[in-house]
Order: structure tokens, then C-alpha cells, then sequence
């Protein structure tokens, strides 16, 4: 019989296959019975694996390291620790921390040093490389990189030994019991505490975190600079905060600081936020000395600092000094040069010891300049800690006095009463969002000016009892305006003829505009 075409191919096809299939059998009739195992072991761990220590982070009562950079012991110690709830009742508990006499004073990173301590109390290796090794020292095992020692609170102990990295996979290191000559592997990065310096225990943690839970404004900071011909002082604006409790207050601000000195202007809340919350939770980026000896402090510059910031909040005082430039320098290729790039600052907190680096971006307060971070709004005084405001034009002078508070006030002007409502809306123009563009030349024969009188107290807060804001006429169809004397913005002219048009319109008992 002729078969088809189709036929034979279908028959050569079912050929090929039943050859497959026999040589598929042959090959699992004849696999080596640990290919089953090798192949389920490549995600788990090799049985070669050896458990050293399998004790709890709780059972570690001491940790002494020697390494390359010198040797220290960590301690375990308790303490008790009260508090007492919302009904008063008392309670306590017992807290675990850990100290080491060889950071000298300086706070302890009990995060870093409770992982270490984690990592010590269990530790197994990774596989082994060498049983009964007969040359340690390419490991660098012979004499340890690293050699830790755990006493456990029952008395048992470990001593550990840690060497090189492997070379052909540096995530890993090699590792033996001090008792032993069989080299193993362990993960680097959690043994690689054993290989640090005690600096690298201290805490860099500095000041206390901002919470929204209980917020502690900053009450004060002040910056001085040696590119500064005075010192740059901000306070919190209590009035105003205050005021914004008080439902029928006009609230004219979402700015919480203001400059005092050396211009009286408010702190921009966003632009001006990292120098008034950057003191929150601030924190150093490396301990680079335990001690402040004389000689250390004047090679980082901190004995006659480039800038000092002193700050408080919550009823706490700090002073941070931040000394000389620390510089990273690039290598040069080709016809690129090095290039030195400015990372940080040498810094210090008075009080606290230590000397540390600070990373670039997290002190604002070494390179600022005042135009960058004020808000366009000179002056914000709440209505009710103002005791008179003088409006001078060029038409005459007129003094307004405010008696009483929110719920119970008179407002006068030149001894006669004027409606209330028309007055608050022109002192709510007045301290609007004036300032358009920054201009600081000096100017002379103001035609507007604006005097704030400040009642009792208010200078222990702000440092003054009045205020002066002028406006100067310019050629380009703005208003220069100046704050105590003191040139620091343009505004459009339209402005100041809003301003004076609503000035009369209180002396007439009309309608404020409170747009422009």
C-alpha cells in the first residue's frame, strides 16, 4: 500500500518521539540518588551548615571585641523604670540597655548595638569551605581580623572568630570557632558590627523628634555666622498661635516664626521650614571622636566655630557648633580635574560629648541667606496685642487706639469711634502678603507709613514695643517698602492706593476691599 505524504510524516514524527521518550527513561533510571537533594537544597541552606550559638539576645550578658581598630566590651544592664497612668495608677517595668566604658561618656546606639548582640546570640555559618583547615591564614584566620568573645548570664561562653571577606563573593566572610580549624562562611553584613570601631556604637541621634501628638514649638533660635555682621535670631510667633484658638479671630498667617533680628520679618512656613524644623530629631552622620580635647576640637574648628545655633523647645537648650568644611575630593580622568565637593560640617553639641560630622543637607544653618528663607509678609501682629497703629499720609495723620479684646473693644481714631468692623478688615489688608520682589537699596521721604504700638508683654516675647513699616514711591509703578528702617520689598503700586482708598473709606464708615 502507497501511503500519503501526511501518513509518513506523521509516522517518522511518532518515531522521533518514542525515541525521546526512551532515552527520557534510560536518563531517571540512571540519575545518582543525591540529584534530588542537590536540587531541593538550592533555596535552603547546605547541610554543612553549623549552628555555633543558639542563645536568645536576652541571654547575652557581655560582648568583648577585638579587632584592627582596638578592642571594647559591651554590658548589659537594667534599670526601672516608672509611669503612671491616666487614673494615676503607678506601674513599672524593667528596661534592658547596654553601656561600654570605652565610649567614654558619649550615648550608646542601642539600636546598633542590640543587633549586633542579636546576631551574636544565634549565630550560625553558612556552609563549610574547610574542614580541619591546615592554612588559616589565607582566611585570615590565623591571627582573626575580628575575634569576639559572648558570656551568656548562665556562665556558658563563645569566642568567635571573623577573617577575611571572600574575595569572589564579598557578602560573605570566613569564620572558625576559636577552637576549631574548620573554616566556614557567614553573611558579612550581619556579623560586620564585630569588625567596627566602639565609635561606631555611639548614638547620632542628638535632640528629640517632632510629634504631632504633643508638639513642642521651637520657642527660639539664633544663628550666628561669621559671614554675619549680627546674629540672625527667630521666635516663635506666640500671638498668633493663640489668637488661631480664638474662633473669632482673623487669622492674616500661616507663618508659625518670625525674624526678629537682624530684619523683623516672618519666616517663610515652607521655604524657611528646614531652619526652624531642622533642629527637630537632628541627627549627626558619623562619630569622628570620642573625646573633645582641646586639639581635637581645633583641627574640626569647633573652638572658635564658623557658625553656632542655639535653639529651644520643649524646655530643653541646645547649642550646636558646626566647625571646619569636610570635602570630598574626586580622582581625575583624563581631562576631568578633581573635583571637591563640600558633604558636611564638623559639629559638636555643647554639653553632649562627642565630636561628629554632620551631613551637608542636614544643617541648613551654615549657608542660608536671609532672602531665600523670609516670607513676603513683613509683620503679622495679632489685632489684640496692638495697642495703637498710626497711619501717616500724606494728607495727615491718623492714630488709632484699640481698647479691650475680641469680645469687648472700642477702636477710636484722634479720639473719635470708628465702626469696628471696617477698621479689623483694614488692619487685615495692612498685614496681608505684601511683598512681591526683593529689593534692598536705601531709601528717604516715605508718603505712607504704618506704626504699630505694642501693648504690655509683648516685648518679652518679641523683643520690642513697636514696629514701623514705610512705603517709598518708585519709578516703575511699584511701592518700595521698608520694615523698621530696614529696605526689603517691591509691591505693586496699586497697593498702596488700595491702602489709602480703604484708610479713608474707615474715616467715612464705608466698605473695605480687602483685594488688590
Amino acid at each position: 500500500m502507497k501511503l500519503s505524504k501526511s501518513t509518513k510524516t506523521i509516522i517518522i514524527a511518532a518515531g522521533v518521539l518514542l525515541v525521546l521518550g526512551v532515552l527520557l527513561m534510560v536518563l531517571l533510571l540512571t540519575k545518582p540518588a543525591d540529584d534530588t537533594e542537590s536540587e531541593s537544597s538550592v533555596s535552603s541552606e547546605p547541610s554543612t551548615a553549623v549552628t555555633v550559638t543558639d542563645k536568645e539576645p536576652e541571654d547575652v550578658q557581655t560582648l568583648t571585641v577585638k579587632n584592627a581598630n582596638g578592642g571594647f566590651t559591651l554590658n548589659r544592664a537594667e534599670r526601672v523604670v516608672t509611669s503612671t497612668d491616666e487614673e494615676g495608677n503607678i506601674s513599672s517595668e524593667t528596661q534592658v540597655y547596654w553601656t561600654s566604658e570605652e565610649l567614654l561618656g558619649v550615648a550608646p546606639n542601642d539600636t546598633t548595638i542590640r543587633a549586633f548582640v542579636n546576631n551574636m546570640a544565634g549565630r550560625s555559618t553558612r556552609e563549610l569551605v574547610e574542614e580541619n583547615a591546615e592554612d588559616l591564614e589565607k582566611y585570615g584566620l590565623e591571627s582573626p581580623s575580628a575575634q569576639v568573645e559572648v558570656e551568656f548570664t548562665d556562665g556558658s561562653t563563645a569566642s568567635l572568630c571573623f577573617g577575611i571577606q571572600n574575595p569572589a563573593a564579598t557578602n560573605y566572610a570566613y569564620f572558625r570557632t576559636a577552637d576549631s580549624r574548620d573554616v566556614h562562611q557567614v553573611s558579612y553584613y550581619s556579623v560586620g558590627s564585630a569588625y567596627n570601631d566602639i565609635r561606631d556604637f555611639a548614638s547620632l541621634t542628638m535632640t528629640e523628634a517632632y510629634s504631632q501628638n504633643d508638639p513642642k514649638e521651637l520657642d527660639y533660635l539664633i544663628i550666628e555666622r561669621k559671614d554675619l555682621d549680627e546674629p540672625v535670631e527667630i521666635r516663635y510667633m506666640f500671638d498668633v498661635a493663640e489668637a488661631a484658638e480664638d474662633e473669632d479671630a482673623i487669622i492674616t498667617t500661616f507663618n508659625s516664626h518670625r525674624f526678629i533680628t537682624p530684619i523683623n520679618t516672618e519666616v517663610d512656613s515652607v521655604k524657611g521650614q528646614t531652619l526652624c524644623y531642622g533642629v527637630y530629631g537632628l541627627s549627626m552622620s558619623s562619630c569622628l571622636s570620642l573625646e573633645q580635647t582641646e586639639e581635637n576640637l581645633a583641627q574640626a574648628g569647633l573652638d572658635d566655630p564658623y557658625c553656632k545655633v542655639t535653639f529651644k523647645y520643649g524646655g530643653n537648650r541646645y547649642v550646636l557648633r558646626l566647625g571646619k568644611e569636610i570635602v570630598q575630593v574626586s580622582e581625575a580622568e583624563g581631562d576631568t580635574p578633581a573635583l571637591t565637593t563640600v558633604v558636611g560640617y564638623y559639629a559638636m553639641i555643647e554639653g553632649i560629648e562627642g565630636i561628629y560630622a554632620i551631613d551637608k543637607a542636614s544643617a541648613p544653618w551654615y549657608d542660608f541667606t536671609l532672602g531665600n528663607v523670609m516670607s513676603r509678609r513683613p509683620i503679622s501682629p495679632y489685632i489684640y496685642t496692638v495697642d495703637t497703629l498710626e497711619i501717616t499720609t500724606e494728607q495727615g495723620s491718623y492714630l488709632f487706639k484699640i481698647d479691650g479684646d475680641s469680645n469687648n473693644n472700642t477702636i477710636t481714631c484722634n479720639g473719635e469711634e470708628v465702626k469696628g468692623d471696617s477698621f479689623r478688615k483694614l488692619y487685615q489688608y495692612l498685614i496681608t502678603s505684601i511683598g512681591e520682589d526683593l529689593y534692598f537699596e536705601e531709601q528717604s521721604d516715605p508718603f505712607i507709613t504704618l506704626k504699630f504700638t505694642y501693648r504690655d508683654g509683648y516685648e518679652d516675647t518679641y523683643g520690642t514695643t513697636e514696629d514701623v513699616i514705610e512705603f517709598y514711591r518708585s519709578d516703575d509703578r511699584k511701592s518700595i517698602i521698608a520694615v523698621n528702617g530696614t529696605v526689603l520689598f517691591k509691591v505693586r503700586e496699586v497697593y498702596t492706593e488700595r491702602l489709602l482708598e480703604n484708610l479713608q473709606a474707615v474715616l467715612d464708615g464705608g466698605e473695605v476691599e480687602l483685594n488688590f
